[in-house]
């Protein structure tokens, strides 16, 4: 076999030239920049040819460079197309699935039993947590997350965009009128301190003349399902992504309030790393809950 050049120079260059950035480079590979001139510097010394220009801000291509980046990328391609084939799925009979605890038990966890009748041989085993969590554990092979996207280093596909609203119980509204935003927001609050749902809340305050930093909350949570529970009970008024209670609405068990409806700066999302999405079972529970729940939140 032919000699080849240290695989680490080859690396630090592609991506050297995919960015034609030394210092991006670095970045993306968490190396300091001078690892990547020194790796590039004893490549072309290897091959005998210049493969960038160099100036002061800004690097470019030679001709040689240029010929070689493409073959380069694709061997990594390839590289990295062997070695999942070789790793595969560790365990194709189970599911295993990191989901929002609000997500699992208000939507998840009720339809579940029609999916595991259309793939009775897979197991799905359920991790609720608000974390995105660390797919290089093995541990997870598809994650469901409600957020603004731009997962780093993964897969992602957005499923659906809801509304933010203003909620309450009905047993909270007792002689209240709820599109009389001085009765409303005078009601007890509760918060998501989610910054994307601070700032909604806040937009929604100035619509009515209200400072909403003089509205203190009676209970604050990142996690939605104590506050969604506390809502229930009539502990007071909730600014929440309607994904999370459409099941609420519909029933009635919680109302919306001033009519209030912006499009929510989060949206829900499957998110693994890309490899995992052409696994057999992940392609299956896809195929199965977007459609299903886009068909059941635009109803």
């Amino acid at each position: 076999m032919k000699s080849l050049p240290p695989l680490k120079s080859l690396q630090f260059f592609a991506e050297a030239g995919r960015l034609l950035s030394f210092k991006k480079a670095a970045e993306s590979l968490n190396v300091t920049q001078a690892a990547i001139s020194q790796q590039i510097r004893q490549l072309e010394e290897r091959l005998g040819q210049k493969l960038f220009e160099r100036s002061a801000r800004t690097v470019q291509l030679t001709d040689a460079g240029r010929r070689m980046l493409p073959l380069i990328l694709r061997g990594f391609e390839a590289l990295s197309d062997g070695v999942d084939t070789i790793q595969g799925d560790p365990r194709s009979d189970v599911l295993r699935i990191s989901t929002l605890h609000s997500f699992s038990s208000s939507w998840l966890i009720p339809r579940l039993q029609e999916f595991q009748q259309m793939y009775p041989n897979l197991m799905v085993q359920l991790a609720p947590s608000n974390d995105l969590i660390d797919f290089k554990q093995g541990d997870i092979d598809v994650a469901i997350r409600l957020g603004g996207g731009g997962y780093s280093g993964l897969h992602e596909e957005k499923i659906f965009q809801g509304d933010m609203v203003l909620v309450a119980s009905p047993s909270l509204l007792r002689d209240i009128d709820v599109n009389n935003a001085t009765q409303v927001l005078s009601l007890p609050r509760i918060e998501d301190t989610t910054k994307g749902v601070q700032d909604m809340f806040t937009s929604c305050c100035k619509q009515y003349g209200v400072d909403a930093q003089k509205l203190r909350p009676i209970l604050q949570s990142e996690n939605a399902v104590p506050l969604i529970e506390a809502a229930l009970i009539g502990q007071g008024y909730l600014m929440i992504d309607s994904c999370l209670i459409t099941e609420h609405l519909r029933v009635g068990s919680l109302i919306r309030l001033l009519g209030f409806s912006q499009q929510s700066p989060y949206a829900l999302y499957l998110v693994a790393p890309e490899a995992q999405f052409n696994w057999q079972k992940v392609k299956q529970f896809k195929s199965w809950f977007t459609p299903k729940v886009r068909g059941f939140l635009q109803a």
